[in-house]
């Protein structure tokens, strides 16, 4: 009997020694597979590490881009706020000098008109020269004085509007 029992136990046993062995297969080939997967993985893991690294290396560089993009904006910025002011500044003066150049010229006008009073007065006289005297030598003092007293009062006039005129040009700005 306990050879009977012995050899169904046996039999038991070696049907269980069977299927383990089976199961150690499955468990084997799905060990490979999950080898093969992991080394697989691994093999992406190492390609998508080395396409980040390109990535962090590209966007470092966009970011020092945009560092110096921003830099530069700012300067410009401030570099236009200068332009700005110094802008300001001379359409300030230039508005100045327009209004001084408006008075220089009316001052040329009077004395344009001044000028054609005197030659007026000049042709009057001339005309009365006759009447009034009589000496010819005493005539042509009198009017080479008046002559010259003009001459000089426009001289004087036109040197006082070209100093202005300097004046206003060699300002300092």
């Amino acid at each position: 009997m306990v050879e009977s029992e012995l050899s169904a136990e046996t039999k038991l046993l070696l049907s269980e020694i069977k299927s383990l062995e089976q199961e150690d297969k499955k468990l084997t080939s799905q060990l490979e597979k999950l080898n093969n997967e992991l080394d697989s993985k691994e093999k992406k893991k190492g390609w998508l590490l080395k396409g980040l690294d390109k990535l962090k290396e590209k966007v470092a560089g966009l970011i020092s881009e945009e560092d110096n993009l921003l830099y530069q904006k700012n300067f410009l910025e401030s570099e236009k706020e200068k332009l700005r002011c110094i802008y300001n500044s001379v359409s300030n003066k230039y508005d100045d000098n327009m209004k001084d150049l408006e008075d220089l010229m009316r001052d040329v006008g009077f004395m344009k008109g001044e000028i054609d009073i005197l030659q007026s007065k000049t042709q009057i006289l001339e005309s009365e020269i006759p009447y009034k005297f009589k000496d010819s030598e005493n005539l042509d003092k009198r009017i080479k004085i008046t002559f010259f007293r003009a001459l000089n009062n426009l001289q004087k006039r036109i040197n006082d509007v070209q100093r202005k005129a300097e004046l206003i040009y060699y300002r300092p700005r």
